[in-house]
């Protein structure tokens, strides 16, 4: 792939950009009383990212993003990386820092039926005490007993920034335009129900955080058992908190058998 020197600048930038932004900047602040703070976010993660972008396809082009915009979109993938090829549940973590306290409320009915899936996986109830996020984490460590992606492919990235907002349709009709991403290429799906919502409904981000912007993302991965996959996934920025959160998500197979460690969202 033809490089020009204004793109190979770009993305030394960006790996530089994502090194120096602080958790608190990239994603809110942290909300009052939690201690859990993710980690800075490791060069080799941001490496990879910026890997996935030079290889695959991006719109706007590269050279058309603004500093803040490259450096979210490579910030954004390099945590599903460490999330799914690590099973680094920091890297979960750091794409959602704003929303656990809100999450621990809203899936509190929940914390019980989740305990029961960790004992499933033998652990000891003892180690289950807490609430939904601290409990989510022991049973991802439980789950994840192996990174659920083998690699994924960075030449078949596809990332796509929208800024023009809703133009003219409906919350629901844009909502449903992402069942046209997940199903551009056929296969069977798991469209997930995400384990930690935005703490902002995303039809009052619309309505008070200007013109809605977007980010649509395919990430092909292979499994360890040699299938291939594409992680298909909106991330929503919203103006108000200034933060990205992710929107909704769906993993799409090629073919064979789905029964392996799927992605936790």
């Amino acid at each position: 792939m033809k490089t020009d020197g204004r793109k190979r600048a770009r993305w030394s930038a960006a790996a530089g950009i994502v090194g120096v932004l602080s958790l608190a900047l990239a994603w809110g602040r942290m909300p009052a009383g939690r201690t859990l703070v993710p980690g800075p976010l490791p060069r080799e993660l941001s490496d990879l990212a910026v890997a996935c972008l030079a290889s695959g396809e991006v719109r706007p082009a590269l050279a058309e993003l603004s500093d803040a915009d490259l450096a979210a979109i490579v910030e954004i993938v390099a945590r599903l990386i460490g999330a799914y090829e690590r099973a680094d549940f920091n890297s979960f973590l750091a794409l959602r820092a704003g929303d656990l306290e809100n999450a621990s409320r809203r899936r509190s009915g929940d914390v019980e039926s989740l305990r029961g899936l960790a004992r499933e996986l033998a652990v000891p109830p003892e180690e289950l005490r807490g609430g939904w996020v601290e409990v989510l984490e022991r049973f991802w460590n439980s789950y994840y007993d192996r990174p659920p992606i083998l690699r994924f492919v960075p030449e078949g990235t596809r990332i796509e920034l929208h800024s023009e907002g809703l133009g003219g349709r409906s919350l629901e009709t844009w909502s449903a335009s992402f069942e046209d991403l997940r199903d551009r290429v056929p296969g069977p799906w798991i469209q997930h129900e995400l384990t930690v919502p935005h703490r902002r409904e995303t039809e009052r981000v619309a309505r008070d955080s200007g013109p809605l912007r977007w980010v649509d993302l395919e990430l092909p991965f292979e499994t360890h058992g040699g299938l291939g996959a594409r992680l298909v996934a909106r991330f929503v920025w919203d103006g108000v908190l200034r933060e990205w959160f992710l929107q909704d998500a769906a993993t799409v197979y090629a073919d064979g058998d789905r029964s392996q460690r799927h992605l936790i969202l």
